[in-house]
Protein backbone atom coordinates (compact mmCIF):
# COMPACT_ATOMS: atom_id res chain seq x y z
CA UNK A 1 0.00 0.00 0.00
CA UNK A 2 0.91 3.23 -0.30
CA UNK A 3 3.68 4.82 2.06
CA UNK A 4 4.07 1.30 3.06
CA UNK A 5 8.22 0.43 3.04
CA UNK A 6 7.96 -2.53 5.31
CA UNK A 7 8.36 -5.03 2.26
CA UNK A 8 10.87 -2.68 0.76
CA UNK A 9 11.15 -0.21 -2.29
CA UNK A 10 12.34 -1.04 -5.62
CA UNK A 11 12.70 1.36 -8.28
CA UNK A 12 11.70 0.44 -11.81
CA UNK A 13 12.97 1.79 -15.42
CA UNK A 14 12.66 1.06 -18.59
CA UNK A 15 15.59 2.46 -21.25
CA UNK A 16 15.48 1.77 -25.42
CA UNK A 17 18.20 -1.13 -26.26
CA UNK A 18 18.07 -0.46 -29.66
CA UNK A 19 16.50 0.32 -33.11
CA UNK A 20 16.31 -1.34 -36.29
CA UNK A 21 16.56 -0.10 -39.68
CA UNK A 22 13.66 1.70 -39.49
CA UNK A 23 14.51 3.60 -36.60
CA UNK A 24 11.59 1.58 -34.65
CA UNK A 25 12.55 0.78 -31.14
CA UNK A 26 13.43 -2.91 -31.39
CA UNK A 27 14.22 -3.76 -27.43
CA UNK A 28 14.00 -2.34 -23.35
CA UNK A 29 16.55 -2.63 -21.19
CA UNK A 30 14.84 -2.75 -17.75
CA UNK A 31 16.52 -1.91 -14.14
CA UNK A 32 15.23 -2.90 -10.62
CA UNK A 33 16.89 -0.60 -7.88
CA UNK A 34 16.73 -1.23 -4.71
CA UNK A 35 16.29 2.32 -2.94
CA UNK A 36 14.40 1.32 0.57
CA UNK A 37 17.47 2.65 2.60
CA UNK A 38 17.00 6.06 0.68
CA UNK A 39 13.07 6.53 0.95
CA UNK A 40 13.56 5.66 4.74
CA UNK A 41 16.75 8.23 5.04
CA UNK A 42 14.25 10.85 3.40
CA UNK A 43 10.79 9.83 5.52
CA UNK A 44 13.11 10.49 8.56
CA UNK A 45 14.38 13.85 7.16
CA UNK A 46 11.21 14.90 6.60
CA UNK A 47 10.10 13.68 9.84
CA UNK A 48 12.68 15.35 11.69
CA UNK A 49 11.88 18.79 9.83
CA UNK A 50 8.26 18.76 11.17
CA UNK A 51 9.03 17.93 14.45
CA UNK A 52 12.13 20.07 14.58
CA UNK A 53 9.82 22.72 13.49
CA UNK A 54 7.25 21.99 16.18
CA UNK A 55 9.81 21.86 18.76
CA UNK A 56 10.85 25.23 17.95
CA UNK A 57 8.19 27.42 17.13
CA UNK A 58 5.35 25.91 19.87
CA UNK A 59 8.05 27.37 22.68
CA UNK A 60 9.01 30.23 20.58
CA UNK A 61 4.81 30.99 20.62
CA UNK A 62 4.63 30.95 24.32
CA UNK A 63 7.54 33.02 24.88
CA UNK A 64 6.38 35.80 22.29
CA UNK A 65 2.62 35.54 23.98
CA UNK A 66 3.96 36.15 27.77
CA UNK A 67 6.14 38.46 26.73
CA UNK A 68 4.15 40.58 25.01
CA UNK A 69 1.16 39.92 27.70
CA UNK A 70 3.79 41.03 30.58
CA UNK A 71 5.10 43.80 28.25
CA UNK A 72 1.16 45.45 27.99
CA UNK A 73 -0.34 45.02 31.26
CA UNK A 74 0.27 48.15 33.68
CA UNK A 75 -1.70 46.49 36.76
CA UNK A 76 -0.54 42.82 37.08
CA UNK A 77 -0.04 41.50 40.28
CA UNK A 78 3.82 40.67 41.22
CA UNK A 79 2.72 36.65 41.56
CA UNK A 80 1.53 37.01 38.31
CA UNK A 81 4.35 38.26 36.68
CA UNK A 82 6.43 35.76 38.32
CA UNK A 83 4.24 32.84 37.25
CA UNK A 84 4.96 34.82 33.27
CA UNK A 85 8.50 35.08 33.82
CA UNK A 86 8.87 31.09 35.12
CA UNK A 87 7.15 29.88 32.22
CA UNK A 88 8.96 32.29 29.61
CA UNK A 89 12.44 31.11 31.74
CA UNK A 90 11.21 27.52 31.18
CA UNK A 91 10.13 27.50 27.32
CA UNK A 92 13.55 28.98 26.94
CA UNK A 93 15.60 26.37 28.50
CA UNK A 94 13.67 23.67 26.13
CA UNK A 95 14.64 25.93 23.59
CA UNK A 96 18.65 25.41 24.58
CA UNK A 97 17.89 21.69 25.22
CA UNK A 98 16.79 20.50 21.96
CA UNK A 99 19.26 22.94 20.55
CA UNK A 100 21.90 21.58 23.20
CA UNK A 101 21.16 18.04 21.61
CA UNK A 102 21.39 19.15 17.53
CA UNK A 103 24.61 20.10 18.27
CA UNK A 104 25.83 16.83 20.48
CA UNK A 105 24.66 14.95 17.58
CA UNK A 106 26.49 17.07 15.10
CA UNK A 107 29.61 16.37 16.89
CA UNK A 108 28.17 12.13 17.57
CA UNK A 109 28.21 12.01 14.24
CA UNK A 110 31.45 13.83 13.05
CA UNK A 111 33.39 11.97 15.66
CA UNK A 112 33.92 14.49 18.02
CA UNK A 113 32.07 13.51 21.14
CA UNK A 114 34.66 13.18 23.67
CA UNK A 115 34.11 12.37 27.33
CA UNK A 116 35.37 14.14 30.65
CA UNK A 117 35.11 11.61 32.96
CA UNK A 118 35.03 11.69 37.22
CA UNK A 119 34.15 9.74 40.09
CA UNK A 120 30.82 10.38 40.29
CA UNK A 121 27.76 9.49 42.78
CA UNK A 122 25.45 7.87 40.60
CA UNK A 123 22.24 8.38 43.11
CA UNK A 124 23.15 11.82 43.61
CA UNK A 125 22.10 12.67 39.49
CA UNK A 126 19.47 10.02 39.71
CA UNK A 127 18.03 12.36 42.58
CA UNK A 128 18.92 15.54 40.49
CA UNK A 129 17.26 14.04 37.20
CA UNK A 130 14.38 13.28 38.91
CA UNK A 131 14.16 16.76 40.09
CA UNK A 132 14.35 18.17 36.41
CA UNK A 133 11.43 15.49 35.63
CA UNK A 134 9.62 16.36 38.64
CA UNK A 135 7.08 18.88 36.99
CA UNK A 136 6.02 16.78 33.83
CA UNK A 137 5.30 14.07 36.42
CA UNK A 138 3.57 16.26 38.71
CA UNK A 139 1.28 17.15 35.76
CA UNK A 140 0.19 13.97 34.87
CA UNK A 141 -0.06 12.67 38.23
CA UNK A 142 2.13 10.14 37.74
CA UNK A 143 3.73 8.39 40.42
CA UNK A 144 7.48 7.97 40.72
CA UNK A 145 9.52 5.71 42.61
CA UNK A 146 12.91 4.24 43.13
CA UNK A 147 14.74 1.10 43.94
CA UNK A 148 17.80 1.25 44.91
CA UNK A 149 20.63 -0.63 46.61
CA UNK A 150 21.89 0.01 49.89
CA UNK A 151 25.23 0.87 48.68
CA UNK A 152 26.11 2.20 45.05
CA UNK A 153 29.99 1.72 43.57
CA UNK A 154 31.29 4.94 42.81
CA UNK A 155 31.55 5.36 38.49
CA UNK A 156 33.70 6.80 36.54
CA UNK A 157 30.92 8.78 34.36
CA UNK A 158 31.03 12.15 32.24
CA UNK A 159 27.99 13.45 34.34
CA UNK A 160 27.22 15.94 32.23
CA UNK A 161 26.49 13.66 29.41
CA UNK A 162 25.08 10.86 31.23
CA UNK A 163 22.27 13.17 32.71
CA UNK A 164 21.42 14.00 29.35
CA UNK A 165 20.82 9.75 29.42
CA UNK A 166 19.58 10.13 32.74
CA UNK A 167 16.55 12.55 31.53
CA UNK A 168 15.80 11.31 28.28
CA UNK A 169 14.98 7.53 29.87
CA UNK A 170 13.27 9.35 32.43
CA UNK A 171 11.71 12.54 31.07
CA UNK A 172 10.44 9.73 28.45
CA UNK A 173 8.77 7.83 31.13
CA UNK A 174 7.21 10.23 32.41
CA UNK A 175 5.75 11.44 29.22
CA UNK A 176 3.69 8.51 27.95
CA UNK A 177 1.83 6.74 30.65
CA UNK A 178 -1.52 8.22 31.02
CA UNK A 179 -2.51 9.97 34.00
CA UNK A 180 -1.88 8.96 37.07
CA UNK A 181 0.81 6.47 35.87
CA UNK A 182 4.27 4.95 37.54
CA UNK A 183 7.69 5.24 36.67
CA UNK A 184 9.69 2.97 38.24
CA UNK A 185 13.72 3.78 38.40
CA UNK A 186 15.52 -0.09 39.36
CA UNK A 187 19.64 -0.19 39.78
CA UNK A 188 21.08 -3.08 40.65
CA UNK A 189 24.90 -3.72 41.23
CA UNK A 190 26.56 -7.31 40.32
CA UNK A 191 29.02 -8.79 38.77
CA UNK A 192 31.03 -5.75 37.94
CA UNK A 193 28.31 -4.39 36.56
CA UNK A 194 25.77 -1.93 37.22
CA UNK A 195 21.92 -2.24 35.76
CA UNK A 196 19.68 1.03 35.39
CA UNK A 197 16.13 -0.21 34.66
CA UNK A 198 13.63 2.80 33.62
CA UNK A 199 10.09 1.27 33.90
CA UNK A 200 7.17 2.60 33.13
CA UNK A 201 2.82 2.01 32.44
CA UNK A 202 2.51 4.23 29.50
CA UNK A 203 1.32 3.42 25.81
CA UNK A 204 4.21 0.99 24.85
CA UNK A 205 6.23 0.70 21.45
CA UNK A 206 5.15 -1.88 18.77
CA UNK A 207 6.34 -4.70 17.74
CA UNK A 208 7.60 -3.20 14.13
CA UNK A 209 9.00 0.19 15.69
CA UNK A 210 11.16 -1.38 18.81
CA UNK A 211 14.19 -2.24 15.78
CA UNK A 212 14.13 2.06 15.06
CA UNK A 213 13.44 3.31 18.50
CA UNK A 214 17.44 4.56 19.09
CA UNK A 215 17.34 5.92 15.01
CA UNK A 216 17.88 9.19 14.64
CA UNK A 217 15.10 11.33 14.09
CA UNK A 218 12.79 8.11 14.34
CA UNK A 219 9.44 9.24 16.20
CA UNK A 220 6.32 6.30 15.91
CA UNK A 221 3.26 7.33 13.96
CA UNK A 222 0.85 6.30 16.41
CA UNK A 223 -1.27 9.56 17.30
CA UNK A 224 -0.75 8.85 21.28
CA UNK A 225 3.25 9.69 20.45
CA UNK A 226 2.46 12.83 17.81
CA UNK A 227 0.55 14.53 20.20
CA UNK A 228 3.49 14.65 22.50
CA UNK A 229 6.09 17.15 21.81
CA UNK A 230 9.43 15.74 20.50
CA UNK A 231 12.80 15.87 18.28
CA UNK A 232 13.23 11.50 17.64
CA UNK A 233 17.11 12.94 18.81
CA UNK A 234 17.00 11.64 22.42
CA UNK A 235 17.08 8.05 22.16
CA UNK A 236 19.88 7.84 19.62
CA UNK A 237 21.61 10.46 21.75
CA UNK A 238 21.47 8.13 25.05
CA UNK A 239 22.65 4.81 23.42
CA UNK A 240 25.54 7.07 21.56
CA UNK A 241 26.89 8.41 25.26
CA UNK A 242 26.35 4.81 27.05
CA UNK A 243 28.27 3.37 24.39
CA UNK A 244 31.07 5.89 24.63
CA UNK A 245 31.08 4.96 28.66
CA UNK A 246 31.27 1.29 27.22
CA UNK A 247 27.94 0.61 28.00
CA UNK A 248 25.19 -0.61 26.44
CA UNK A 249 21.02 0.02 26.35
CA UNK A 250 18.52 -2.13 25.43
CA UNK A 251 14.62 -2.20 25.19
CA UNK A 252 11.77 -4.71 26.18
CA UNK A 253 8.26 -3.09 25.54
CA UNK A 254 4.62 -4.64 24.91
CA UNK A 255 2.12 -2.30 23.81
CA UNK A 256 -0.73 -0.65 25.72
CA UNK A 257 1.39 -1.83 29.05
CA UNK A 258 4.92 -0.58 29.66
CA UNK A 259 8.05 -0.35 28.79
CA UNK A 260 11.49 -1.09 30.24
CA UNK A 261 14.76 0.27 29.05
CA UNK A 262 17.67 -1.10 30.64
CA UNK A 263 21.46 0.35 31.03
CA UNK A 264 23.93 -1.41 31.36
CA UNK A 265 27.64 0.26 32.66
CA UNK A 266 30.87 -1.74 33.67
CA UNK A 267 32.21 -0.68 37.22
CA UNK A 268 35.60 -0.64 36.50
Amino acid sequence: KSGDMSQGVLRVARHPFRTDNNGQTAGFVWTVRDITQQKLADQMRNQFVYSATHELRTPLANIKAYAETLARSEAMDVEKQKEFCNIINSEANRLARFIDDLLTISRMEAGALLLERHETDLERILEETVEKCRAQMDQKRVTFQAELPPKLPELHLDKDKFVVVLVNLIGNAAKYPPEGGKVTVQVEARDGQIQIHVIDTGIGISVEDLPRVFDKFFRSTDPRVQEQTGSGLGLSLAAEIVRLHGGRITVHSEINKGTKFTVVLPTQ
